[in-house]
């Protein structure tokens, strides 16, 4: 059994019903399955939550119970292009990448990438 990991592209809108932390619209959501290898650029810990599925539910742990970390779409795209040159394949680098690399920064208000591990 290994950490598989979830990557949400999200748009961070401002506070709706939490005092700590701002929603953010889930603009995309990517399953990474086992890769590993985000330890070295996730480590900062978000201040934004995202609802479940059902819409209700504020979602601010993964499903090991480790607070949800962002990136910028900028730093993601950075490791996943050096990830891809010096590392072994990994098939699902490729389109994420491709999907972040699509995002145009000036057109979102504050896109950034939340990893969630289940």
């Amino acid at each position: 059994m290994g950490y598989e990991s979830k990557l949400y592209i999200v748009n961070k809108r401002g506070s709706l019903t939490s005092e700590t932390k701002q929603w953010a619209e889930v603009v995309a959501v990517f399953n990474m399955c086992k890769f590993g290898a985000f330890n070295e650029i996730f480590k900062k810990e978000t201040d934004c939550y995202i609802y479940s599925d059902d819409g209700n539910t504020e979602i601010v742990k993964d499903r090991y119970g480790d607070d949800l970390t962002e990136a910028s779409l900028e730093d993601v795209i950075k490791y996943l292009e050096e990830y891809k040159e010096t590392k072994e394949h990994y098939r699902r680098v490729e389109p994420i990448l491709m999907l972040l690399k699509s995002f145009n920064p000036s057109e979102w208000q504050d896109l950034v990438v939340l990893h969630y591990g289940y």
